[in-house]
This record gives C-alpha cells, sequence and structure tokens, in this order.
C-alpha cells in the first residue's frame, strides 16, 4: 500500500505517536506519520489524524477543506483536565470531524480505522454448506466453492477432518477472540492453499468452534473477501446455528442415493429457521444421473442446483487441478451465481 493510501498522521509528540500506532496496529492498518501538514499528503490520505501539538500550525496554513481530519489529544489519565479552548478552535478551522482524546477515545479511534481497512477490502457472501447425511459431500463442495471465488473456508466441523494446512492460526489460537477483526489482520494470520486462505482446527484431535470467534470471523470475511464459505456439521449446535443465520445462503449436500434424502426434510427445517435463502445440491455415483434428487425437489419447496460427480480428483482432495468442465467446478459457479453474480474469478 502507497503512502497515498495510508491514514496520515500529523504530530510531532512521540507519546502520542506511540499510542495512535498503537491503535492503528490493533485496526490492522499502516499509518503515514509525519511532523508537519504538507499540502500533497493532506490531500491525498483516505484519512487524517492531526495531533493537538500540530493542529493549530495546521490550521495556520489554510490547507483545504476535506472529510476525514480527526484531531487527536493524549490526555493525562490521572488528571481531569478538560481539552482546551485552543484545540476546539483548530479543530473548527480545519472541519475536524471529531476531537478524540486518548485513553477515553482508543476503541472509538481503533473502529474508524478499521472501516478505512474495511473500505479497502471487496467483501462478498456468506455461505454456508451443510450435509443432509455424513459422507455427502459437503466438505469438498465448500472446498471447491472457496477455491472457485478465491476466498475464504471456514472449517467449522469439530467432526470431521481438519482442512491439511501448514502453519497459520488455528481455531484453538481464537479461543479468546471477540468483537472486531480486521479482514487485513485475518487474510495475514491464516494459511493459504491455492489461493484460499484457511481457517480449520487442530487435525490430531477435534476441535471446539467458539461461537463469539466464529461471529467476528465471519463478520471480517463478509467485509474483506470475496467470498466467505463455511464448512457446517448437520447438528445444529450454537455454532453450526449462528453460521446459518449470518449466511447469505445454506447450500445442503445429499449423498449419491435416493436414500440420502431421507433426512434432507429435517435439515431443512432446521436450516429455515435462520436463513430463508436455502438450495438443495447432489452429489451424484458415477452411475447415478441425479434424477431423482430433480424427481423429488417440488416436495422439499427449495431450489435444486445442478448436481457434481463422484470425480477422483475430488475424493483425493485435488480441488486445485479440476479441469474446466468438473460438474464440482459447474456447481460451485451456480452455487456463487445464486447468492452473488460475477463472484468467481
Amino acid at each position: 500500500m502507497t503512502d497515498a493510501n495510508r491514514p496520515l498522521l500529523i504530530t510531532a509528540d512521540p507519546h502520542l505517536l506511540d499510542d495512535v500506532v498503537r491503535l492503528a496496529a490493533v485496526a490492522g492498518v499502516d499509518l503515514t506519520v509525519r511532523d508537519q501538514a504538507v499540502l500533497s499528503a493532506w490531500s491525498a490520505a483516505p484519512v487524517v489524524l492531526v495531533g493537538d501539538d500540530l493542529a493549530g500550525h495546521a490550521a495556520a496554513k489554510s490547507l483545504p477543506r476535506r472529510e476525514g481530519v480527526i484531531v487527536m489529544r493524549r490526555a493525562d489519565p490521572h488528571r481531569d483536565e478538560p481539552t482546551p479552548v485552543s484545540t476546539w478552535q483548530a479543530a473548527v478551522a480545519l472541519g475536524a470531524e471529531h476531537v478524540a482524546q486518548l485513553p477515553e477515545a482508543e476503541r472509538w479511534v481503533v473502529d474508524r480505522l478499521a472501516q478505512f481497512d474495511d473500505a479497502q477490502s471487496a467483501g462478498g457472501p456468506v455461505i454456508s454448506c451443510v450435509p443432509a447425511v455424513g459422507g455427502a459431500g459437503a466438505s469438498t463442495l465448500a472446498a471447491v466453492v472457496a477455491r472457485e471465488a478465491g476466498g475464504l473456508l471456514v472449517d467449522a466441523d469439530p467432526f470431521g477432518a481438519a482442512v491439511p494446512v501448514e502453519g497459520g492460526v488455528r481455531w484453538p489460537d481464537l479461543a479468546a477472540t471477540r468483537g472486531r477483526i480486521a479482514p487485513s489482520s485475518l487474510r495475514s494470520a491464516l494459511p493459504s492453499v491455492h489461493g484460499v486462505h484457511v481457517l480449520t482446527g487442530t487435525p490430531d484431535a477435534r476441535f471446539h468452534v467458539p461461537v463469539d470467534a466464529l461471529v467476528s470471523v465471519l463478520s471480517a470475511g463478509s467485509r474483506g473477501f470475496p467470498c466467505t464459505v463455511v464448512d457446517t456439521p448437520r447438528g445444529d449446535g450454537d455454532a453450526t446455528r449462528a453460521a446459518w443465520s449470518r449466511s447469505d445462503l445454506v447450500a445442503i449436500v445429499v449423498g449419491p442415493h435416493p436414500s440420502s434424502a431421507a433426512r434432507l426434510p429435517a435439515v431443512l427445517d432446521a436450516v429455515r429457521e435462520v436463513c430463508a435463502h436455502v438450495v438443495v445440491v447432489a452429489r451424484t455415483s458415477p452411475r447415478d444421473a441425479g434424477t431423482w434428487c430433480a424427481v423429488e425437489a417440488p416436495e422439499w419447496g427449495a431450489r435444486v442446483l445442478p448436481a457434481f460427480r463422484h470425480e477422483r480428483p475430488l475424493a483425493s482432495g485435488e480441488h486445485a487441478y479440476l479441469a474446466p468442465r468438473s460438474t464440482g467446478r459447474a456447481t460451485a459457479r451456480a452455487i456463487l451465481a445464486a447468492v452473488a453474480p460475477g463472484a468467481t474469478r
């Protein structure tokens, strides 16, 4: 990111500088720092933070009025002192939107900088994939959809095999996470496989998916990734329902035999309690054309998308090597088109 795309901090106060840089790090944003107001930087930066030590100097330069100017002041936490009149006067002269006094305004400053970070990111839909029965292929489909969109894959099934990735943050590392996560911070913390950022658990044990952390991750994903795909289990536990309720679409995957659809009505009822946009996808066997799914569809009252076949590359997890005519890719594109046309790469 160039200096022109970063928030600008104007201050010569080392203590205020340390405080604001720390808050920017929490928000996941890099700053450009100047010890004087320069017209070119003033006009180009998306947000300008002006320390009260230089606010009067900046106001005296008759800089052009602009949006996104914030005057920053560092107060003594042990003394109850009002903001000086000179600071307010300089803020008015600069056309500042706010005078932020630290440490009281720390949360506000982090949120304001995080909003800038969100604006730099291209957010997209949240899609959950859930199996109607075990082994239906929901995890496979979730991986293919995430790969097709180049987005974020969230493994929220503690009973399934963890997605094979190396390094990076996993669910146990997020156990205490609550509140807002900057998309850029999440992107840098997660491992990437074939262009897909992955959040999963530990491969050697069942992992716990903390609901608060899941909500924070899905919020960050919707703001900063082209698409966020969640692989959820069948059971409607708290984490699963949280994922469904925050999804723009839930895809229920049924297995390759008609008998696997017996549990579909129950899963549909559970999903529809929290999400209205539900589709059904069938994974067919090599000898099954999937016609039974179309026959049953009217009874389900749900839209049925094109089925995908059992293919050897899918079974071995080689989602990146699918041929252009792969039925898995075609189904993934149909799901993305149903919720966000143009989301595919």
